[in-house]
């Protein structure tokens, strides 16, 4: 029997050196921290404005009413408005029509409306703009044209044509995009291949009305050329004390966004070349040479941050026509974009394109895209997103019995998960000087919620795995709580140390979670900033903060005491 037992633990013991080497071993890496403005996109706000539609752009007014422009099937250019920030919208109404233009010889063609456009003055006038695209070549010019409104949309002055380009698809005009200096002076931005009847280049070119587009300047200028390139499709902005234009530019094949740029005094007397430093490609981590990204759009928060999207085949097909939109976030000169998200969940047998973001209030964006990823047929569709800030808790003492007062937690949730289904979930955090309090409001709106979790790294230690130091409390439906420390890129349940949890159960089985939680159960002696991460699952699907992975406390968002 000994010399039995002394086999068997020279068996073992190679195991217990192999497991002991694998623990010793382990050794966790941090990150660069995801820190700034996050965009959250609202599965719920999901809605289509127009069945059958393109190009859609949404302005909001200074009565805070909302007017949507898109481009219609039957050729015309239209608009919607909405009284109630987009719950509902009004029947369509036509701006541009579509028409037939007969030239001196008597050929005649039929011209369609393309690119609307919208932009309200600073003197409250409203200037729409669109592109005239005939239907038949050598008959009619490739125009940019313009109507303004004095009473809010309700009558419009007729057409005026401020741009003519060749009568030939090759040699046209396209995209008008609206900018209004601090001067008073109205721009009109445009895509450019006139100027190269010869060749297949293409420059943005920009017109301006120094009587808020009264009359305009009878030249152009050239805003950027790349030789031998085709710079595309232009939206323009201020940006502290420069014009800010995003463009595509298909320098190497594919078509990325980058922006040019010109000091608001300059306003282009010099062109931005290719390889000028006024040309900047706009994406903080660079696309593949392969994928497309065309048609960006900018758009600037309240917070100063520059939003950009773009139609890519990045992790698709290499099929333009099928893109998808993606939205990035830039810092507050208009560079460095990144933390990408998608607002819309397209097949990869659907497209998103010629998108448009839209601001609604200080903490909502809209993205709005021409898509066919919910019906048979391209429709303009809108989705709304919470803009996410690092948090900055607020100190007071919380009753924790699973009630969220106003008194105790404000008017708004600064946390919001709810991007890939009805589902959704809103969090609140508060502090005082012995614990943290965690508000967690739960909407089951499609599937059942089976568990929500929230997610502690107190030391700000931006781990790429949860390891000693790390936490984790999981709120399963039943009721059932569990408390989690990170071990060596896992979890390991642990004491819950004082932990409470209070649950306050509404209607449709929508229900309320306060959460205390000892400084002293996160080993946090201090009040420097920390990050914090929330998530929910259901019974089909798992989904953290947007931009954040569950194991990766560097992904998490950052919370200031």
């Amino acid at each position: 029997m000994a010399k039995c037992r002394i086999i068997c633990f020279l068996l073992i013991l190679p195991l217990l050196s192999c497991a002991a080497s694998e623990e010793e071993s382990f050794v966790n890496k941090q990150d660069a921290p995801v820190d700034g403005v996050r965009i959250a996109w609202d599965y719920n706000s999901m809605q289509c404005l127009a069945p059958l539609g393109g190009y859609p752009r949404i302005r909001k007014l200074a009565d805070n009413s909302l007017i949507v422009v898109y481009d219609a099937p039957n050729g015309n250019g239209e608009l919607r408005r909405s009284a109630d920030n987009g719950k509902s919208w009004g029947e369509p109404e036509t701006v541009f029509r579509q028409h037939t233009y007969t030239n001196k010889e008597g050929l005649s063609t039929t011209v369609n409306i393309a690119n609307s456009e919208l932009t309200q003055l600073q003197n409250g006038d409203l200037v729409a703009a669109c592109n005239y695209r005939p239907v038949k070549e050598e008959i009619a010019p490739f125009s940019i044209v313009i109507r303004r409104s004095k009473d809010g949309g309700v009558t419009w002055t007729g057409e005026q044509t401020l741009y003519e380009g060749g009568p030939r698809f090759i040699d046209g005009c396209w995209e008008p995009s609206f900018l209004q200096l601090p001067n008073g002076d109205l721009q009109v931005y445009f895509a450019n291949e006139s100027p190269y009847r010869n060749s297949n280049e293409q420059e943005i070119s920009v017109l301006t009305s120094h009587d808020n587009g009264v009359t305009w300047d009878a030249n152009s200028k050239t805003v950027c050329f790349r030789g031998g390139h085709r710079d595309g499709m232009p939206v323009a902005l201020i940006s502290g004390n420069d014009i800010l234009v995003s463009i595509e530019d298909n320098k190497d094949g594919q078509f990325k966004p980058y922006t040019v740029r010109n000091s608001i005094a300059d306003n282009w007397k010099t062109p931005v070349s290719g390889d000028s430093p006024l040309r900047e490609s706009a994406l903080l981590k660079p696309l593949p040479e392969n994928v497309y990204a065309g048609a960006p759009y900018l758009m600037q928060i309240p917070t100063g941050e520059v939003l950009m999207s773009y139609q890519t085949t990045g992790s698709r097909s290499s099929n333009w026509e099928l893109s998808t939109m993606e939205v990035t976030i830039g810092d507050k000169n208009g560079r460095n974009f990144s933390r990408a998200t998608r607002p819309f969940d397209v097949p990869l047998d659907k497209e998103a394109k010629w998108n448009s973001l839209s601001l609604f209030d200080e903490r909502t964006v809209a993205a709005i895209a021409s898509t066919n990823s919910f019906t048979s047929s391209v429709g303009a569709w809108m989705i709304q997103g919470h803009i996410l800030s690092d948090v900055q808790a607020r100190k007071n003492t919380v009753i924790t019995d699973g009630v969220l007062t106003k008194e105790e937690w404000g008017d708004y949730f600064p946390l919001f998960v709810g991007s890939k289904g009805k589902s959704n979930i809103q969090s609140g955090i508060c502090y005082d000087g012995d614990r943290l309090y965690v508000s967690i409001a739960v909407h089951p709106e499609g599937d059942q919620i089976k568990q929500v979790s929230v997610c502690f790294d107190p030391e700000n230690n931006c781990f790429t795995m949860p390891d000693k130091g790390i936490y984790k409390i999981d709120y399963k439906s039943n009721g059932d709580i569990r408390f989690y420390e990170g071990n060596k890129g896992g979890w390991k349940e642990i004491d819950s140390k004082g932990i409470l949890v209070k649950a306050d159960i509404g209607a449709q089985q929508q229900y309320t979670l306060e959460f205390a939680i000892p400084f002293s159960a996160l080993n946090k002696i201090d009040r420097k900033p920390m990050r914090m991460n929330v998530m929910l699952e259901t019974s089909t699907y798992k989904e953290a903060l947007i931009n954040s992975t569950p194991e990766a406390t560097c992904s998490w968002m950052k919370v200031v005491f």
